[in-house]
């Protein structure tokens, strides 16, 4: 044991928590090992497995710590206000935290602390006027979306410049793309995730309600 460390008969679970989430927070997900845990709490790597059985557990354990230390957001009473409120509030916090989002680029864990979160969003889409398989079938393509925004994100070689596959534009070939400007670049001079998860939600909502 280091001296900063913790014996094994001390160890808890909480710690094995506590500098696994510094890691991740710190240098990314890819950083994280049991191995790597276990030296900041000062243990050989076979004490952090009487705790948690691998990486996988313990990711899951990191994002419930996260999710369930969280504040509910306060929501609006109108469904689809209500269901906006809570995709916005859900894509903040994962940009905010790019570790969760390589995480679930990688693997399919889930946190139980957001479950709540999961019915709020049904209830909410069905308060919409879908079915479940319609409301189903919205969280998909909308969680599709969000994702997408959330990887480009943190992807390595983004820049938030306008990409220079069309960087230079002969407006004589292409007047359409040159008009554009920077408008079609979801992370250019301006903010666009907002306004394009609206104008998705409320199409899926206007097919949806329109059946029949």
């Amino acid at each position: 044991m280091s001296d900063h460390g913790l014996s094994d008969h001390r160890l808890t679970r909480e710690d094995i928590i506590d500098a696994a989430l510094d890691i991740v927070t710190r240098e990314g997900s890819t950083a994280l090992s049991m191995r790597r845990v276990a030296t900041a709490v000062g243990s050989a790597p076979m004490s952090i497995y009487r705790h948690v059985r691998g990486k996988d557990e313990l990711l899951t354990l990191l994002m419930d710590r996260v999710f369930g230390g969280l504040p509910r957001p306060v929501l609006p009473q109108a469904p689809r206000d209500r269901l906006l409120a809570l995709l916005l509030w859900q894509h903040g916090q994962l940009a905010g935290r790019p570790w969760i989002t390589e995480v679930l680029s990688r693997s399919d864990v889930a946190a139980p602390a957001l479950l709540w979160l999961m019915e709020d969003l049904y209830a909410a889409w069905t308060a919409c006027g879908l079915t479940l398989p319609e409301a189903a079938r919205a969280h998909r393509v909308t969680w599709v979306f969000s994702f997408g925004d959330l990887v480009q994100r943190i992807h390595p070689a983004y820049t938030g410049k306008r990409l220079l596959v069309t960087g230079d534009v002969d407006p004589s070939a292409h007047p359409t793309l040159d008009a554009l400007g920077d408008a079609w670049n979801p992370h250019g001079r301006h903010e666009h995730f907002a306004g394009d998860l609206t104008a998705l939600v409320d199409a899926l909502l206007t097919r949806g309600t329109a059946r029949g």
